[in-house]
Protein backbone atom coordinates (compact mmCIF):
# COMPACT_ATOMS: atom_id res chain seq x y z
CA UNK A 1 0.00 0.00 0.00
CA UNK A 2 3.36 2.14 1.28
CA UNK A 3 4.60 1.50 -2.63
CA UNK A 4 1.06 2.26 -4.38
CA UNK A 5 0.94 5.38 -2.55
CA UNK A 6 4.23 6.92 -3.56
CA UNK A 7 3.52 6.03 -7.22
CA UNK A 8 0.39 7.92 -6.93
CA UNK A 9 2.29 10.57 -5.55
CA UNK A 10 5.22 10.73 -8.02
CA UNK A 11 2.92 10.80 -11.08
CA UNK A 12 0.57 14.03 -9.32
CA UNK A 13 4.07 15.77 -9.05
CA UNK A 14 4.74 14.47 -12.66
CA UNK A 15 1.29 15.94 -13.92
CA UNK A 16 1.85 19.11 -11.61
CA UNK A 17 5.42 20.12 -13.24
CA UNK A 18 4.24 19.41 -16.73
CA UNK A 19 4.69 22.38 -18.83
CA UNK A 20 1.51 23.51 -20.29
CA UNK A 21 2.74 27.26 -21.85
CA UNK A 22 5.55 27.89 -23.33
CA UNK A 23 6.44 32.03 -24.45
CA UNK A 24 9.37 33.05 -25.42
CA UNK A 25 12.35 32.68 -22.51
CA UNK A 26 9.68 31.64 -19.95
CA UNK A 27 7.19 29.03 -19.00
CA UNK A 28 4.68 27.96 -16.55
CA UNK A 29 3.64 24.71 -15.49
CA UNK A 30 0.21 23.50 -14.02
CA UNK A 31 0.88 24.17 -10.60
CA UNK A 32 1.46 27.59 -11.41
CA UNK A 33 -1.11 28.03 -13.96
CA UNK A 34 -3.34 27.08 -11.33
CA UNK A 35 -2.89 29.43 -8.77
CA UNK A 36 -4.97 31.36 -11.48
CA UNK A 37 -8.09 29.35 -9.53
CA UNK A 38 -10.72 31.66 -8.11
CA UNK A 39 -9.64 32.84 -4.55
CA UNK A 40 -6.10 32.50 -4.91
CA UNK A 41 -2.64 34.25 -4.41
CA UNK A 42 -1.09 34.39 -8.04
CA UNK A 43 2.15 32.65 -8.89
CA UNK A 44 4.60 35.45 -10.21
CA UNK A 45 5.83 33.65 -13.21
CA UNK A 46 2.26 34.01 -14.26
CA UNK A 47 2.28 37.63 -14.89
CA UNK A 48 5.67 37.04 -15.80
CA UNK A 49 4.74 34.63 -18.82
CA UNK A 50 2.02 36.72 -19.88
CA UNK A 51 4.53 39.95 -20.21
CA UNK A 52 6.80 37.70 -22.57
CA UNK A 53 3.47 37.03 -24.36
CA UNK A 54 2.24 40.89 -24.75
CA UNK A 55 5.25 41.72 -25.96
CA UNK A 56 5.73 39.16 -28.53
CA UNK A 57 2.08 39.52 -29.78
CA UNK A 58 2.80 43.42 -30.13
CA UNK A 59 6.21 42.73 -32.14
CA UNK A 60 4.07 40.24 -34.28
CA UNK A 61 1.56 42.34 -34.83
CA UNK A 62 3.67 44.81 -36.27
CA UNK A 63 5.74 42.38 -38.18
CA UNK A 64 8.67 43.64 -36.92
CA UNK A 65 11.40 42.84 -34.36
CA UNK A 66 10.55 46.33 -32.14
CA UNK A 67 7.70 47.10 -30.53
CA UNK A 68 6.15 50.20 -29.29
CA UNK A 69 4.82 48.77 -26.13
CA UNK A 70 7.43 46.79 -23.78
CA UNK A 71 6.43 44.48 -20.80
CA UNK A 72 8.93 43.50 -18.95
CA UNK A 73 9.15 40.98 -16.63
CA UNK A 74 7.65 40.72 -13.67
CA UNK A 75 10.83 42.48 -11.20
CA UNK A 76 10.74 40.24 -8.19
CA UNK A 77 13.80 39.60 -8.51
CA UNK A 78 15.30 43.24 -8.87
CA UNK A 79 13.00 44.03 -5.65
CA UNK A 80 14.16 41.43 -3.66
CA UNK A 81 17.98 42.66 -4.19
CA UNK A 82 16.53 46.25 -3.97
CA UNK A 83 16.13 45.57 0.99
CA UNK A 84 19.82 46.12 -0.09
CA UNK A 85 19.04 49.56 -1.79
CA UNK A 86 21.90 48.14 -3.78
CA UNK A 87 21.89 49.16 -7.72
CA UNK A 88 24.96 47.46 -8.98
CA UNK A 89 23.76 44.19 -7.56
CA UNK A 90 20.46 44.42 -9.52
CA UNK A 91 22.11 45.61 -12.45
CA UNK A 92 24.24 42.29 -12.40
CA UNK A 93 21.46 40.66 -12.51
CA UNK A 94 19.90 41.78 -15.29
CA UNK A 95 23.36 41.55 -17.44
CA UNK A 96 23.80 37.78 -16.63
CA UNK A 97 20.40 37.01 -17.35
CA UNK A 98 20.56 39.00 -20.64
CA UNK A 99 17.70 40.69 -18.88
CA UNK A 100 17.95 43.42 -21.41
CA UNK A 101 18.28 41.62 -24.82
CA UNK A 102 15.80 38.64 -23.95
CA UNK A 103 12.27 41.22 -22.72
CA UNK A 104 13.11 44.46 -24.22
CA UNK A 105 12.68 46.08 -27.42
CA UNK A 106 14.55 48.71 -28.55
CA UNK A 107 13.97 51.81 -26.38
CA UNK A 108 13.59 54.53 -29.31
CA UNK A 109 10.41 52.52 -31.16
CA UNK A 110 9.19 52.07 -27.53
CA UNK A 111 6.33 54.25 -26.23
CA UNK A 112 4.80 53.04 -23.20
CA UNK A 113 6.54 50.60 -20.99
CA UNK A 114 4.72 48.47 -18.23
CA UNK A 115 7.24 46.89 -15.36
CA UNK A 116 5.21 44.86 -13.26
CA UNK A 117 6.46 44.65 -9.25
CA UNK A 118 6.75 42.50 -6.34
CA UNK A 119 6.26 44.32 -2.95
CA UNK A 120 7.66 41.89 -0.43
CA UNK A 121 6.74 43.56 2.72
CA UNK A 122 3.05 44.26 1.93
CA UNK A 123 2.95 40.69 -0.29
CA UNK A 124 1.43 42.65 -3.14
CA UNK A 125 1.73 43.34 -7.06
CA UNK A 126 1.09 46.94 -8.50
CA UNK A 127 2.41 48.45 -11.99
CA UNK A 128 5.02 50.74 -12.83
CA UNK A 129 3.67 52.21 -16.33
CA UNK A 130 6.22 54.67 -18.07
CA UNK A 131 5.50 57.04 -20.82
CA UNK A 132 8.32 57.71 -22.82
CA UNK A 133 7.36 61.15 -24.74
CA UNK A 134 6.11 62.89 -21.88
CA UNK A 135 8.61 61.33 -19.14
CA UNK A 136 6.07 59.94 -16.89
CA UNK A 137 5.82 57.49 -14.82
CA UNK A 138 2.19 56.26 -13.59
CA UNK A 139 1.51 54.28 -10.59
CA UNK A 140 -1.07 51.59 -11.19
CA UNK A 141 -1.87 49.98 -7.54
CA UNK A 142 -4.74 48.03 -6.89
CA UNK A 143 -4.23 49.14 -3.12
CA UNK A 144 -3.05 52.59 -3.18
CA UNK A 145 -4.10 53.51 0.65
CA UNK A 146 -2.35 50.94 1.68
CA UNK A 147 1.54 51.80 -0.12
CA UNK A 148 2.72 54.42 2.47
CA UNK A 149 6.37 54.67 1.53
CA UNK A 150 7.09 51.13 0.15
CA UNK A 151 6.66 52.36 -3.49
CA UNK A 152 8.52 55.61 -3.04
CA UNK A 153 11.64 53.43 -1.77
CA UNK A 154 11.45 51.25 -4.83
CA UNK A 155 10.92 53.65 -7.58
CA UNK A 156 14.23 55.45 -7.55
CA UNK A 157 15.35 52.04 -7.78
CA UNK A 158 14.07 50.95 -10.36
CA UNK A 159 14.78 53.74 -12.94
CA UNK A 160 18.37 53.90 -12.21
CA UNK A 161 18.48 50.10 -13.31
CA UNK A 162 16.84 50.86 -16.16
CA UNK A 163 19.11 54.52 -16.99
CA UNK A 164 21.89 51.56 -17.03
CA UNK A 165 20.53 48.85 -18.89
CA UNK A 166 19.38 51.11 -21.50
CA UNK A 167 22.89 53.38 -21.29
CA UNK A 168 23.56 52.96 -25.08
CA UNK A 169 20.20 53.91 -26.24
CA UNK A 170 19.69 56.85 -24.13
CA UNK A 171 23.31 58.17 -25.74
CA UNK A 172 22.18 57.41 -29.26
CA UNK A 173 18.67 58.30 -29.67
CA UNK A 174 17.72 60.88 -26.37
CA UNK A 175 19.57 64.21 -25.54
CA UNK A 176 22.10 64.73 -23.27
CA UNK A 177 20.23 65.09 -19.72
CA UNK A 178 17.60 62.30 -20.86
CA UNK A 179 17.08 59.75 -18.00
CA UNK A 180 15.04 57.73 -16.45
CA UNK A 181 15.41 58.65 -12.86
CA UNK A 182 14.52 62.29 -14.19
CA UNK A 183 10.38 60.94 -15.26
CA UNK A 184 7.71 62.86 -13.21
CA UNK A 185 5.70 60.70 -11.28
CA UNK A 186 1.27 60.33 -11.67
CA UNK A 187 -0.62 58.66 -9.22
CA UNK A 188 -3.70 58.39 -11.24
CA UNK A 189 -6.79 58.64 -8.52
CA UNK A 190 -9.08 56.60 -11.58
CA UNK A 191 -7.32 53.24 -10.90
CA UNK A 192 -9.59 50.63 -9.68
CA UNK A 193 -9.18 49.07 -6.03
CA UNK A 194 -9.17 45.86 -5.28
CA UNK A 195 -11.77 44.34 -2.10
CA UNK A 196 -9.53 41.02 -1.34
CA UNK A 197 -6.05 40.41 -0.56
CA UNK A 198 -5.54 37.70 -3.33
CA UNK A 199 -6.40 39.69 -6.55
CA UNK A 200 -3.85 42.27 -7.02
CA UNK A 201 -1.84 40.18 -9.78
CA UNK A 202 -4.95 39.70 -11.65
CA UNK A 203 -5.34 43.09 -11.49
CA UNK A 204 -1.81 43.72 -12.40
CA UNK A 205 -2.27 41.74 -15.68
CA UNK A 206 -5.79 43.49 -16.23
CA UNK A 207 -3.79 46.77 -16.10
CA UNK A 208 -1.41 45.26 -18.37
CA UNK A 209 -4.18 44.32 -20.51
CA UNK A 210 -6.81 46.86 -21.13
CA UNK A 211 -5.89 50.36 -19.49
CA UNK A 212 -8.29 52.22 -20.99
CA UNK A 213 -11.09 49.77 -20.01
CA UNK A 214 -10.03 49.56 -16.76
CA UNK A 215 -10.92 53.21 -15.73
CA UNK A 216 -14.40 53.69 -17.49
CA UNK A 217 -16.50 54.96 -14.75
CA UNK A 218 -18.84 51.93 -15.37
CA UNK A 219 -16.02 49.18 -14.72
CA UNK A 220 -16.49 46.47 -12.86
CA UNK A 221 -13.83 44.05 -11.94
CA UNK A 222 -15.10 40.25 -12.09
CA UNK A 223 -12.16 38.12 -10.46
CA UNK A 224 -13.49 34.98 -11.78
CA UNK A 225 -14.40 36.01 -15.27
CA UNK A 226 -11.08 38.01 -15.45
CA UNK A 227 -8.74 34.90 -14.19
CA UNK A 228 -10.61 32.52 -16.96
CA UNK A 229 -9.50 34.95 -19.74
CA UNK A 230 -6.40 34.92 -18.60
CA UNK A 231 -5.76 31.16 -18.60
CA UNK A 232 -7.43 30.66 -21.65
CA UNK A 233 -5.44 33.72 -23.08
CA UNK A 234 -2.15 31.92 -21.98
CA UNK A 235 -3.22 28.64 -23.08
CA UNK A 236 -5.18 29.04 -26.22
CA UNK A 237 -2.37 32.03 -27.48
CA UNK A 238 -0.51 31.64 -30.83
CA UNK A 239 2.14 32.72 -28.83
CA UNK A 240 2.24 29.06 -26.49
CA UNK A 241 4.42 26.77 -28.22
CA UNK A 242 2.80 24.32 -25.88
CA UNK A 243 -0.86 24.92 -27.76
CA UNK A 244 -0.90 22.33 -30.66
CA UNK A 245 0.43 19.12 -27.94
CA UNK A 246 -2.10 20.53 -25.61
CA UNK A 247 -5.22 20.18 -27.98
CA UNK A 248 -3.92 16.70 -29.61
CA UNK A 249 -3.82 15.74 -25.79
CA UNK A 250 -7.30 16.82 -25.10
CA UNK A 251 -8.51 15.73 -28.29
CA UNK A 252 -6.89 12.51 -27.81
CA UNK A 253 -8.41 12.54 -23.76
CA UNK A 254 -12.39 13.57 -25.14
CA UNK A 255 -12.44 10.96 -27.32
CA UNK A 256 -11.64 8.04 -25.06
CA UNK A 257 -14.30 9.80 -22.51
CA UNK A 258 -16.85 10.56 -25.42
CA UNK A 259 -17.38 6.56 -26.61
CA UNK A 260 -19.56 7.41 -29.66
CA UNK A 261 -20.13 10.69 -29.23
CA UNK A 262 -19.75 12.01 -32.74
CA UNK A 263 -21.10 15.78 -31.97
CA UNK A 264 -17.97 16.21 -29.75
CA UNK A 265 -15.72 14.42 -31.95
CA UNK A 266 -16.46 17.22 -34.22
CA UNK A 267 -16.15 19.72 -32.23
CA UNK A 268 -12.62 18.68 -30.72
CA UNK A 269 -11.46 18.23 -34.87
CA UNK A 270 -12.44 21.79 -35.36
CA UNK A 271 -10.87 23.61 -32.55
CA UNK A 272 -7.87 21.62 -33.33
CA UNK A 273 -8.10 23.18 -37.34
CA UNK A 274 -8.80 26.38 -35.74
CA UNK A 275 -5.21 25.99 -33.59
CA UNK A 276 -3.28 24.91 -36.54
CA UNK A 277 -4.06 27.95 -38.12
Amino acid sequence: MKIQNIKCLDIRQVHLSEIVVHCNHNYLTRSQLSTLSPQTCLDDNVISVMSDALTLAERRKKKVLLARHNFLRNTYAFVKQEYAYDTSECTSFAKKHMYRENYMSALFSCEKMYVPVFDKERRHFYLFVLHMKKQVVEIWDSLAKSSGSSVDKRLPNMLAILDILFEDDIQQNYPDGWSFASFSVDRSPNVPQQTNGYDCGVYVIKFMLAPEEVTQPDFVFDSDTERLDVVLGLLDGNVNSCRNELAAKAEAYFLRSSGTNDSLRIWMRRQQTNIAC
